[in-house]
């Protein structure tokens, strides 16, 4: 269920959020790899709804304009992300616990995080990033750490499910993994609209493409720490009576 609010008071708690989205962007700005946005953003959309998750996700694609350096290319970028990042989790905020216990949930869940652990593995194993020898071991460590959360994840989501009662943990698992998921497109996205955007030569794309994996990998493995541990306690106090 969605909470229901007043058009005065979700206006307001609206334009917290995207200041707090903003906010939590600068201060971890100077921290590479890390970041907050998804995390609030993902709560606020499974609380609120798509729609006002979306609203708050584009004023914040907007006004984040004024504090960082102006890019037509990350403009676009976060304009077409964060509304769908916004709509994802406002969608899944609709689907009842119980849901995340069925037969084509677990497939699913299984299959993504099988599928994270296959490509990790692979990487790793076939040296296809090519990037500087001071990155590569960056990049390998970071690789193993994802894989193993990954790992770790899929283990525990199918010793839960045969357990009643764990409706919960299961949907924490899932919704982790979607966040995942999507950071990873984040970059993909970012890798398909600049080198457009800019008209970059095949050669400097896929330089563009490798460069990427140095902000990516960190930032998914923040994503999966941060979803994992901050999205209960931040719903529930979303959904609490006194907000």
């Amino acid at each position: 269920m969605k909470k229901k609010l007043s058009p005065s008071r979700a206006a307001a708690y609206t334009a917290v959020m995207c200041a707090l989205l903003i906010g939590g962007q600068y201060v971890f700005s100077f921290v590479a790899g890390v970041e907050i946005v998804t995390v609030l953003l993902i709560c606020f959309s499974y609380v609120f709804g798509a729609s006002r998750g979306a609203v708050c996700a584009l004023a914040f694609s907007l006004l984040r304009c004024i504090i960082f350096p102006f890019s037509p290319s990350a403009l676009i970028l976060y304009v077409v992300y964060y509304p769908a990042l916004a709509g994802i989790f406002g969608g899944l905020g609709h689907v009842k616990d119980g849901a995340f216990k069925s037969l084509p949930a677990y497939l699913a869940v299984s299959l993504v995080l099988l599928s994270i652990c296959a490509v990790c593995a692979c990487l790793y194993a076939f040296d296809v990033i090519k990037v500087s020898r001071v990155y590569k071991l960056t990049l390998q460590i970071l690789l193993w750490v994802i894989f193993s959360l990954c790992l770790v994840g899929l283990i525990v989501f199918n010793v839960l499910y045969r357990i009643k009662g764990t409706e919960k943990l299961l949907k924490l698992i899932a919704l982790t993994a979607t966040a995942a998921v999507c950071t990873v497109m984040f970059t993909l996205l970012d890798d398909l609209i600049t080198p457009l955007f800019y008209g970059y030569s095949r050669e400097t794309a896929l330089a563009y493409f490798y460069t990427s994996f140095t902000a990516m990998l960190p930032q998914t493995i923040c994503t999966i720490v941060t979803v994992s541990t901050l999205f209960m306690p931040l719903t529930a106090v979303l959904n609490s009576p006194r907000v």
